[in-house]
């Protein structure tokens, strides 16, 4: 794990400790920012009230184009702002900003009133590193005043869309639609949906060529996360850096139910896609196994409880726990069908090892040695 991943694990695990309160967060403009324009000067003071009003949060935000209200916030966690499902790391923005600094870096017209605010952000704690670069739009509306919007709709005004049964495929130039790769989704959608009794709900598809443009649909121009693949079950959206119309394991994600409160714990949540769709678009989870057998070859010591946290992991992938994960949904399936998946996955953080210790009859750590010998073994 490279230094400013484990600096940001550090800050989640202490930033349950104490609050900040009454912070002003004034950001620093660069010297393209000409705020001697007086529509610049009005959407720099309206992106630093939004600064300044919990973006990280869940709210009909006042410096927010109300237009977008009805189709993103759809509950507790669902966000307003696109960049916010990732930006913030799960902090709260008071406490992200103790350690992230806003630099915008321009606000430029694309006319028609319509401005364009791209902004760094980044950190020297406990060195230079950058999270992202982020844009928004700030539109004048009928009553003369700028309000913030998500850059989605006008990124991707030209893309092709195509409708088919339940997926609508939006393609981004460039990406033609291949209806047998269409078939065999919708194949393996309706696959799950039959395995685990569920109803089919019509969802969107948006195709890239590469983490960038995907980083785009979330309103990154950069972003250090370098995302492939990605669902959204408030949005009913998937989302492919790899330009592929078949996805089995996002489209697991997109299968599954939203739950009522909060998410499955992770190992479950990517068990059960990895297992069912491997981890990624072109392989299974047979694949994953033999590829996670192999990177363990390079740590001295494996534990389970390591996994489940992450101290075990490669630096560029989080591989190692869906495949522990999908070992987990596995044995879980062969032991109580359908009814033991989703006990696991309406589990919580908290309660996830009692669900386990109750499912397979033995102890936690006996439970995890059991994973370990299939996941290190020569069993699958």
């Amino acid at each position: 794990m490279n230094t400013f991943c484990k600096f940001i694990l550090s800050i989640l695990i202490a930033h349950t400790v104490g609050s900040v309160t009454g912070q002003k967060i004034t950001p620093d403009f660069s010297a393209r920012v000409d705020t001697t324009n007086t529509a610049i000067r009005e959407v720099s003071e309206l992106f630093t009230a939004y600064l300044n009003s919990r973006p990280d949060s869940s709210y009909q935000n006042p410096n927010w184009n109300p237009l977008e209200y009805e189709y993103y916030l759809k509950g507790k966690d669902s966000k307003l702002e696109r960049a916010s499902y990732f930006l913030y790391f799960g902090l709260k923005s008071e406490q992200f900003f103790r350690f992230f600094d806003p630099f915008v870096l321009q606000i430029d017209s694309l006319g028609h009133n319509l401005y364009e605010i791209k902004t760094l952000f980044w950190t020297d704690q406990p060195e230079k590193d950058v999270i992202g670069i982020t844009t928004h739009h700030a539109r004048r509306d009928h009553n003369g005043e700028f309000k913030l919007e998500n850059t989605i709709n006008y990124f991707t005004k030209n893309w092709e869309k195509v409708q088919y049964e339940f997926i609508e495929y939006r393609l981004a130039p460039g990406i033609k639609f291949n209806e047998e790769e269409a078939i065999q989704a919708v194949k393996f959608c309706k696959f799950i949906a039959e395995k685990f009794d569920l109803d089919i709900i019509p969802f969107t598809y948006y195709l890239t060529s590469n983490t960038n443009d995907l980083g785009r649909l979330y309103n990154f121009d950069y972003w250090v996360f370098g995302i492939t693949g990605l669902s959204n079950l408030y949005l009913r959206e998937v989302y492919t850096a790899y330009q592929n119309l078949n996805f089995p394991h996002e489209f697991v994600h997109i299968m599954f139910p939203l739950r009522e409160k909060g998410y499955a714990p992770r190992v479950i949540n990517e068990g059960i896609a990895t297992w069912l769709g491997g981890t990624s678009y072109n392989n299974t989870f047979k694949d994953a196994l033999i590829k996670v057998r192999k990177d363990l070859e390079k740590f001295e010591e494996v534990t389970f409880d390591g996994i489940l946290n992450q101290e075990i992991r490669n630096p560029f992938d989080s591989d190692i726990l869906y495949v522990t994960g999908a070992l987990i949904c596995k044995l879980a399936y062969k032991k109580e069908g359908k009814d033991a998946i989703f006990k696991l996955y309406n589990a919580s953080e908290s309660t996830l090892q009692e669900k386990l210790e109750e499912m397979f009859k033995m102890p936690y750590q006996k439970f995890g040695e059991k994973i370990l010998d299939k996941l290190i073994g020569s069993n699958e």
